[in-house]
């Protein structure tokens, strides 16, 4: 059977303090168990989720997490046919093909490859020597008043590492990839991501990429399984 490692998303409930769980994909363990039956599986936990441990770093940017998902496959001596990230996965899935591997074939679910730029918050920039003053603010203003729950119930790296995360736009990343290398699948009521906004900006050769789950929320692993295993068994 063909390969897939599972690179999972970024939920909160899946924190290490907030969870006894050892799987990042326990949530979703649904859509696991149907994909486990057509195909092998193996999957990894980002530091700081189900038991993960954390680096001394005090935060981390998205080429980290792409460094991380390359040690983990040379550690393991592991070649797999897909990388399949969900979410911010999905956004290390890209990160990681275009650090390493172009030719790394992608299937990219609800993948923030950019965030709902309606909700997001920007702030002012400030110099270098100020960042640490600025992460302080924007986390207690995120925590206290916006009362983000991947800030109230994150460690400092967690938090730190989200707001590096969570700005990214990965559109030009993701055209100097081989579209037909790439499987891309979002529900149309996805309100974490920009489903619209990515498929009216992006190069016209990915078009055909790009597949629609009708209702489908940012969750369709649980919410639409069969509909989105059947997407996944036809381009695979």
């Amino acid at each position: 059977m063909k390969k897939i490692l599972l690179l999972h998303g970024w939920n909160d409930d899946n924190y290490t303090s907030m969870t006894k769980s050892k799987d990042a994909w326990h949530n979703r363990k649904k859509f696991v168990d149907e994909l486990s039956k057509e195909y092998d599986i193996y999957k990894l936990n980002f530091p700081g989720f189900c038991g993960e441990k954390e680096p001394k770093q005090s935060e981390w940017n998205l080429e980290d997490y792409a460094n991380y998902v390359k040690e983990y496959l040379d550690n393991s001596n592991l070649k797999v046919d897909y990388i399949l990230g969900y979410s911010f996965g999905g956004a290390v899935a890209v990160e990681y093909a275009s650090m390493f591997d172009n030719k790394q074939k992608l299937i990219l679910v609800s993948p923030a490859i950019i965030r709902n730029y309606k909700k997001t918050i920007k702030f002012i920039k400030t110099p270098k020597c100020f960042r640490k003053i600025r992460n302080s603010l924007r986390n207690s203003y995120l925590k206290y008043i916006i009362k983000n729950e991947y800030i109230i119930h994150g460690t400092k790296f967690l938090n730190n590492s989200y707001q590096n995360i969570v700005r990214v736009n990965l559109i030009n990343q993701l055209e100097q990839l081989n579209p037909y290398n790439i499987t891309i699948i979002y529900g149309t009521k996805d309100n974490m991501v920009n489903p619209e906004y990515i498929n009216n900006n992006i190069n016209i050769n990915f078009k055909n990429r790009i597949f629609f789950i009708k209702d489908g929320t940012h969750d369709i692993a649980n919410t639409n399984t069969k509909e989105l295993i059947d997407i996944i068994k036809e381009q695979v």
